[in-house]
């Protein structure tokens, strides 16, 4: 009996302690633990930030103020590549976006204007290995009027385009060994390439009104949105597969909604006070390995507020001063002392799982910048200078 009783005994500790342990999910770190690894840029006054970083299976890819390129091995900082990336061109600094890709596999395509030994500026495209090895060069003999860029389309091949005139672009397409596979003339603009998986075009159609058509991979259609300017500013089409709006109210107060590609409305929120949101417009995403559990943002109070696909919101209360998204559904807000990474859900009816925090006061007096890879590593970089990664993985 006396056995019987310490058996059950134990088994009610074990189930109280399996209990407690579950509702102490998050980590919590006092101060940062130690980095995998640091790195120090030569010249300094650098900054990260999401739009001169790149992350794939095996590269941070870091875009410097100097004009160089830099390529890590992001699982041990060793340095794979440095490049002047404008070396004999006219272009003076990029980020990576408009004229600047990488693809998957750590080969990065940069779009650039040059000029030809007869004073000419022309359209250059090199693809680049990790390791800074020129692969291949494209010369493009179109006079672009302003806009010009280069994409990678969901099927991993180039898509490159060259305004000629109003609504006159000239498009090209490669593959990632650089063989030409297309050329094709459009008539209306083309701003970002692809996004989110698809191609978008614009036409004015009055001074009040414009259509947006949207093509896949294939050049095909797949359908025409027609924008009445009442509607607000048009975002963008997003990961969720919505056309998205947002129309100012005046005094502080934006009404952010989506849309299906045939118009109907799927949700609207009005919210006061926002300093910053998604910009669908520029995510320059081609595949749905991106966050996509919903429209996030963020308010001047610092709270961050997200709606799911079906128009479900929810706000954390903070006090963060910015945050970055990624593809595993998780988010990382950054406060004035303090780092919190919480977990979403396709559904905002699940709350968000507060995953790590982390104590950066002893950071302060460095004027640290953060780009987020998710599942818990973080870049950061301190006095404009030391790149340094951390994995909030590990126990604190």
């Amino acid at each position: 009996m006396l056995h019987i009783k310490r058996l059950i005994s134990l088994v009610i500790i074990l189930m109280l302690s399996s209990a407690f342990t579950g509702t102490v999910s998050a980590n919590n770190f006092q101060n940062l633990p130690k980095p995998d690894w640091t790195f120090s840029i030569p010249d300094g006054h650098e900054y990260l930030s999401d739009s001169n970083v790149r992350i794939t299976n095996q590269t941070l890819n870091f875009m410097s103020m100097d004009n160089q390129m830099y390529i890590f091995d992001k699982k041990t900082g060793k340095q794979l590549s440095k490049t002047d990336y404008t070396a004999g061109s006219n272009l003076f600094f990029s980020f990576f976006g408009t004229y600047a890709q990488v693809a998957q596999n750590g080969n990065v395509y940069i779009l650039t204007s040059i000029k030809n030994s007869s004073g000419v500026v022309k359209q250059r495209l090199t693809a680049y290995n990790p390791n800074g090895k020129v692969l291949w060069m494209k010369y493009f003999d179109e006079k672009v009027r302003s806009i010009s860029g280069v994409s990678i389309m969901p099927d991993g091949n180039l898509f490159v385009y060259l305004e000629t005139a109003s609504e006159r672009v000239t498009s090209y397409r490669y593959n990632p060994e650089g063989k030409f596979l297309g050329k094709n003339n459009w008539n209306a603009s083309i701003l970002y390439g692809f996004v989110n998986g698809l191609l978008e075009t614009i036409n004015s159609t009055s001074k009040t009104s414009s259509r947006m058509t949207y093509f896949d991979f294939k050049m095909k259609q797949q359908f025409q949105y027609h924008f009445d300017f009442k509607e607000g500013m048009f975002s963008g089409f997003g990961p969720d597969g919505l056309l998205h709006f947002q129309k100012n109210h005046g005094n502080n107060v934006i009404s952010f909604s989506a849309k299906t590609t045939k118009g109907k409305e799927v949700w609207t929120k009005k919210i006061s006070n926002v300093s910053y949101y998604d910009d669908m417009e520029t995510s320059m995403t081609v595949k749905r390995n991106v966050f996509s559990n919903g429209f996030t943002g963020i308010q001047s109070n610092g709270n961050f507020f997200i709606i799911d696909p079906k128009g479900i919101m929810q706000t954390v209360p903070a006090s963060a001063k910015m945050y970055q998204t990624a593809p595993d559904g998780t988010v990382m807000l950054v406060e004035d002392s303090k780092i919190s990474i919480y977990q979403t859900s396709a559904s905002a009816k699940t709350k968000l799982k507060l995953l790590h925090t982390v104590n950066i006061s002893e950071l302060k007096e460095s004027d640290p910048t953060f780009v987020y890879e998710g599942e818990g590593i973080i870049y950061v970089m301190t006095d404009n200078v030391q790149i340094n990664r951390f994995d909030l993985n590990k126990q604190p």
